[in-house]
């Protein structure tokens, strides 16, 4: 499932490169500038400038614009998945739709984070010299609780973008998705961090694509998941697919649920962004 997600990714990147790097300029653009005051200001020697300039900066920087952005950019890839189509306007219709809720995930988000990294650092200095053992182990659940609510809201804004639910039924829905599919979650968050680690010493690449393509990786995994609970209420519902096919709602052309021997599978033969190959990279005018 990871794998045809990665190839979702590539494929709605390589279609429609163009606007992806263009969203991803748009988005850049409002978030550089209080980012750099940001740094600047904590980085300053003052204390009074670090609190009264570079801390409510970056407050508005991580829980209100990044939020911002993230959600706008997943409203952009999923009109390229399910249309094979969008433009920049999408960007500002995602902000529109799910703007406050975003940010509320945000807030959220920083609060989980903030609360786990000064219990971890509160239960490993309280208990060194009483007890260590307890220290240890309650700063390690600590940051393991840090790390699942850090997968939990890496698909909280696609399962936002394609739920359309109030913030607790996202936290909810994404929660359950991490617990239900953790090897998925988990590779799915490597992925994401090799982007990371590739993008920090190339700026470009950091100013004109990275968050764009974390966006469609994102978005393009919370589809295959997507297909795959869909599927499976359909085998609950005990729905009889035709030989032929039948369309599977709410997903893009080409996504048809058959049926093989009496088991109902989704057919993705159809679905251009998963059945392409190196000659279409090479020849696209051939396909």
């Amino acid at each position: 499932m990871l794998g045809r997600a990665l190839k979702m990714a590539l494929w709605v990147t390589y279609d429609h490169l163009g606007k992806l790097i263009l969203a991803n300029l748009v988005c850049m653009a409002g978030l550089f500038i209080p980012g750099l005051l940001a740094m600047t200001a904590l980085a300053a020697e003052h204390t009074g400038t670090q609190w009264a300039i570079g801390a409510p900066t970056a407050v508005l920087t991580v829980v209100v614009l990044a939020p911002l952005a993230a959600v706008a950019l997943a409203h952009l890839a999923k009109e390229l998945i399910d249309n094979r189509d969008g433009a920049l306007r999408d960007l500002w219709t995602g902000v529109q739709i799910y703007g406050w809720r975003a940010v509320g995930l945000g807030a959220l988000y920083a609060g989980a984070v903030c609360c786990l990294l000064s219990s971890a650092w509160f239960y490993s200095n309280v208990f060194r010299e009483t007890l260590p053992w307890l220290g240890f182990t309650l700063t390690a659940l600590a940051l393991w609780c840090l790390a699942y609510v850090t997968l939990v809201w890496m698909l909280a804004i696609p399962t936002l973008v394609q739920k359309n639910g109030a913030v607790r039924q996202t936290v909810k829905l994404s929660a359950l998705l991490v617990l239900d599919n953790p090897v998925f979650a988990l590779g799915l968050a490597i992925q994401l961090g090799a982007l990371g680690l590739i993008s920090v010493p190339m700026l470009p690449l950091m100013i004109f694509l990275s968050g764009s393509v974390a966006a469609v990786l994102l978005t393009s995994a919370y589809e295959q998941l997507a297909r795959k609970y869909a599927l499976m209420e359909m085998r609950k519902a005990g729905v009889h697919a035709p030989d032929t096919g039948m369309p599977l709602e709410g997903f893009g052309p080409g996504v048809r649920v058959i049926s093989r021997e009496g088991v109902l599978e989704v057919d993705e033969t159809q679905d251009d962004y998963l059945n392409r190959g190196l000659r279409d990279f090479m020849f696209p005018w051939k396909g």
